[in-house]
């Protein structure tokens, strides 16, 4: 019992330590990514050859109805209902108010940061048949005075980097996975949560391909869009507590109870 809880305890203390790093691992792969696609670097040099490619073999009838499907499983209208019913589900069966904080704050983050980038960023999508980038943070500036201004006249710059929908399913599903069986979810259990995290990766990595099959993003921007929610995710974990990689660890908002509690 005693090793039990010194490992329990070492995992609390290491726990938000790996998911800090590889937040920080992320955060320099979207630094270095948006860095390429603002001088036009090497890494982009795909983007617009794919983009010919695919644009002149889009998909028809069922396939298309198909594809655009997928695509939508990235969409605001999907993806906030799924995490937020998720969040309270498991809030009111936690008794505790990690779940839905973690939701929130994953959401918020996302909202702020994809926006911000965006508009930074300034990219034009492959629909208007140039890949033009206008980054500054002029653009920023402009946006928030129309945001903020009544009767002001909208944004008109391009928003295209990274991908809305591929941020929107890098966060939701990963992160709905462990609101349902995580150790602070509605239905906690190791197993289900391992498989459900690993099926989660279905929905993302879809989700970010239709993008670009459907010309809707380029390549680089579908890619930017996982890392932008990878990050996010990792940031609503710490909020959450979560351990994923600690079969066993419970969610701190409990109590522990049982023969071998202390308390």
């Amino acid at each position: 019992m005693a090793t039990t809880q010194k490992a329990d305890a070492d995992t609390a203390r290491t726990g938000p330590l790996r998911l800090a790093g590889w937040l920080f691992v992320v955060t320099v792969a979207l630094a270095l990514l948006t860095w390429q696609v603002v001088v036009q670097g090497p890494v982009t040099a795909l983007d617009w050859p794919l983009h010919v490619h695919l644009d002149a073999r889009q998909p028809e009838g069922w396939l298309m109805e198909l594809a655009v499907l997928v695509a939508r499983l990235g969409q605001r209208a999907v993806t906030v209902p799924l995490l937020l019913g998720a969040a309270l589900w498991a809030t009111w069966h936690q008794r505790g108010p990690r779940p839905l904080l973690a939701t929130l704050t994953g959401l918020a983050s996302l909202a702020v940061m994809g926006t911000l980038l965006k508009v930074a960023v300034g990219r034009t999508p492959p629909v208007v048949g140039v890949d033009v980038v206008s980054p500054g943070l002029g653009n920023v500036v402009d946006w928030a005075v129309s945001f903020v201004s009544l009767g002001a006249v909208a944004f008109d710059g391009y928003v295209s980097f990274p991908s809305g929908h591929s941020a929107n399913a890098a966060l939701t599903y990963p992160l709905l996975a462990l609101l349902l069986f995580g150790p602070c979810g509605a239905r906690p259990d190791p197993r289900k949560a391992r498989i459900a995290v690993w099926w989660a990766i279905v929905p993302v990595a879809a989700v970010g391909a239709m993008m670009t099959v459907l010309d809707y993003h380029w390549a680089t921007e579908s890619i930017g869009g996982w890392l932008l929610g990878a990050g996010v995710l990792l940031v609503a974990l710490l909020v959450l507590g979560e351990r994923p990689h600690r079969a066993r660890a419970a969610c701190p908002d409990l109590e522990v109870s049982g023969p071998g509690a202390t308390g």
